[in-house]
């Protein structure tokens, strides 16, 4: 009976361990897919980002770049071991302010390595430098509420063109701008309409003129 029950075990065991290699077999295939498929369509939106960010504010530049775990955790690392080497130079216990630092920089770091196990790509965020055209910022914070409402209009046209649904809802997503800009972002609503049907909330003329339907 302990032979029967051993064995009974045995084959049970092996069973599982084959299953596990087998799922890390398929887990390992299907990571080198969506990080190659990714990377295939991170170019595309990149690239249809800039030309749409172009078209809306008549020139310029918009970029996108991949934040990797990898980096942000060697950033961190640095971060730290330079904290540590201040701290121990000081006589005096951490403060109020330095004891919030040192746990959101934890928490920064659990989020990192969360992230890194269940990320195929290793992405941790992605970067946006927009440039309108006749100035030198880039940062997105830099921009004025109307340019940030153009550079994320851009984006969104770029995956809509990239990865086209069925249909897209905008509700008032024209409200921010201008009669030149309105008229820029209707025509690539109409350019991107022959693979998506736009459904537009909107109280701007220049979207209403466009449309091939009013409610």
């Amino acid at each position: 009976e302990t032979k029967k029950r051993y064995d009974f075990l045995s084959a049970q065991t092996e069973d599982l361990d084959k299953t596990i290699s087998s799922l890390e077999e398929i887990i390992q295939t299907l990571d080198e897919n969506i990080k190659t498929r990714f990377d295939q369509e991170f170019k595309v939106i990149s690239e249809k980002f800039n030309d749409y960010f172009k078209i809306l504010f008549n020139g310029g530049s918009a970029k996108m770049h991949k934040v990797m775990l990898e980096d942000l955790e060697k950033e961190d690392k640095q971060g730290q071991a330079n904290k540590d080497t201040s701290e121990n130079g000081a006589n005096l216990g951490l403060s109020t302010a330095e004891n919030v630092l040192r746990e959101e920089n934890n928490e920064k770091l659990k989020r990192i390595k969360f992230l890194k196990k269940h990320n195929a790509v290793g992405l941790a965020g992605i970067e946006i430098q927009a440039v309108p055209p006749g100035k030198k910022i880039q940062a997105v914070s830099m921009l004025s509420g109307g340019e940030r409402a153009l550079t994320a209009i851009a984006l969104i046209c770029a995956i809509i063109s990239a990865n086209p649904s069925p249909f897209v809802v905008l509700d008032e997503a024209d409200a921010a701008l201008d009669e030149a800009n309105s008229e820029r972002l209707a025509k690539i609503l109409d350019d991107l309409s022959d693979k998506t049907q736009f459904i537009v909330i909107t109280h701007n003329r220049a979207s209403m003129r466009r449309a091939s339907i009013l409610y």
